[in-house]
């Protein structure tokens, strides 16, 4: 019986995804209209991948605010920067990936074991490699990351800015896991 691929990578294997992240990451905050306009899927299209991309930490929506009646747009932007809020996606995201990186570690020698701001952020980018489909290896050093066999591949050689998506996607990582 084979496994169904990580939310994550479904997510992000979404050609149209990727590019309302891009666009995200390249622009900042945008409306769902800016994003259906620059993508030319339709608003309802763009919802719902927005939606996606929401649900899976990628990205973050916050209405607008302004002082007229009416209801205010929603603004759309690439998660980015350290958040801390209550219920965040990202920070459960890297307590799981803290969580199985400890019950890893119990299984080695303990001169294995690191308790360190580097461990923390090697734990959540080895998991967001896993979730997103990439075959990344710890080097034994446990200073550095090989990845293998980018399950994106196929969409890169037509589209090559699926590759800085996912380099802004590790640096966030890093970002918000290197402060305590």
């Amino acid at each position: 019986m084979s496994s169904s691929p990580p939310s994550s990578y479904r997510t992000l294997a979404s050609f149209s995804r990727i590019k309302l992240l891009y666009f995200l990451q390249q622009r900042g905050t945008m409306t769902v209209g800016d994003l259906a306009e620059a993508t030319g899927l339709h608003h309802n299209t763009t919802r719902e991948h927005l939606q996606r991309l929401i649900n899976d930490g990628f990205v973050t929506c916050e209405p607008e605010e302004r002082d007229v009646k009416g209801r205010p747009r929603m603004l759309y932007s690439a998660a980015a920067g350290v958040d801390h809020r209550e219920g965040s996606i990202r920070v459960a995201k890297i307590e799981a990936a803290e969580r199985r990186g400890d019950l890893v570690r119990r299984m080695l020698p303990v001169s294995a074991a690191i308790d360190s701001p580097l461990q923390r952020q090697l734990d959540a980018l080895d998991d967001h490699l896993d979730q997103t489909g990439f075959d990344g290896r710890i080097d034994a050093d446990g200073r550095h990351v090989r990845l293998h066999d980018c399950p994106y591949s196929e969409m890169v050689k037509e589209h090559p800015e699926v590759c800085r998506v996912h380099l802004g996607l590790l640096q966030g990582i890093l970002q918000q896991t290197g402060v305590r």
